[in-house]
């Protein structure tokens, strides 16, 4: 199926908590600390609608807890800013603070030659790009009905939240790389012991908040990118950058495997001197070591960054294309599937 709408593609899903809850756990520090901006927290939550009913919590079928960073979008900040570890708050979103309004014309129908066979209401489908959607109904001769709103579109949400750790701002780095298709790079950087948190989205381009289908034409000059939030005292930069060079091709321009585009070119985006530092001799050494091949791989300052849609987020280990989640386990080496 193909997307039906640009304006679909660009809701941004961003108060629900993640779909694969982080399995590093972050540091305890001081008791009487308080979560502020910035933070990478680690928490359980219970969320209810008004009708009472759980539609998800993390204490239960052994989850850990939900670990994010605040201010990243996540809607669980409100919940979680100025509490200490060992405290909770009760949170009602309301549904422009959680996944948003339904939309009537996300509703959209699917000819019947077009919609795959053996569809069945209720089904769960994905469009060619990733983006979710239910199938609300099935004709043999009209075709196929599918929702692409979230199912708890238009619903109040409920969140009992408790801090469980932190790790302070001042601990975290973050660097951005470009490896191609982001969904690949992004699962390659959550199985890294000692990652905190990975975001896919566009970096190094020219337009404000550009969508997917704006960065594919190639003219705003972004390129995927998967962003990488890290404590350095418990994992080296270092470790980083031999993962990355270790699963791209520098010799490659705008083009990574079968993807090709500016919008696939690799780069290293760095956000402090020492970054780039450190990233500018990993490079000169590569360049030594391939003498007269060309090494396109870039090297800047991260000039800006926009977090992609939802739909993009831990693509891969929530199943990608067909269905079939790949582990993002820290330390994991299956090989990663490009598309699910």
């Amino acid at each position: 199926m193909q997307l039906a709408s640009r304006a679909l593609a660009r809701r941004a899903l961003a108060a629900a908590p993640p779909r694969t809850p982080r399995r590093q756990a972050c540091s305890v520090v001081a008791q009487s600390a308080k979560a502020v901006d910035g933070d990478f927290v680690a928490v359980h939550y219970t969320g209810t609608l008004d009708d009472g009913s759980v539609f998800d919590t993390s204490r239960k079928d052994g989850r850990t807890p939900l670990e994010f960073r605040i201010g990243a979008g996540n809607g669980f900040d409100m919940a979680v800013t100025g509490l200490s570890v060992g405290e909770t708050r009760k949170l009602r979103l309301t549904p422009e603070q959680g996944y948003g309004e339904r939309e009537d014309g996300a509703v959209i129908s699917v000819p019947a030659d077009r919609a795959p066979k053996g569809l069945s209401v209720g089904d769960r489908v994905q469009l060619s790009n990733g983006m979710p959607a239910t199938v609300t109904e099935v004709d043999p001769v009209k075709g196929v009905t599918i929702d692409l709103n979230h199912e708890l579109a238009g619903k109040h949400l409920t969140f009992d939240v408790e801090l469980m750790a932190l790790t302070p701002a001042a601990r975290l780095s973050t660097v951005v790389f470009g490896a191609g298709c982001f969904w690949g790079p992004q699962l390659l950087f959550d199985r890294v012991p000692g990652v905190l948190s990975t975001e896919v989205g566009y970096s190094q381009g020219s337009v404000a908040n550009p969508s997917y289908e704006q960065v594919c034409e190639g003219t705003t000059g972004h390129t995927e990118v998967v962003k990488v939030v890290y404590d350095p005292a418990e994992l080296p930069f270092e470790t980083l950058l031999d993962t990355f060079w270790a699963k791209h091709d520098p010799t490659s321009k705008d083009r990574q495997g079968g993807d090709s585009g500016t919008q696939y070119r690799a780069g290293i985006y760095t956000t402090t001197e020492e970054q780039a530092e450190v990233a500018k001799k990993y490079l000169e050494a590569k360049k030594s070591a391939m003498p007269g091949v060309k090494i396109w791989t870039e090297l800047e300052p991260m000039r800006e960054y926009y977090a992609a849609e939802d739909y993009h987020q831990n693509y891969l280990s929530r199943g990608g294309r067909n269905g079939n989640p790949q582990s993002n386990a820290k330390g994991c080496n299956d090989p990663i599937r490009c598309y699910g």
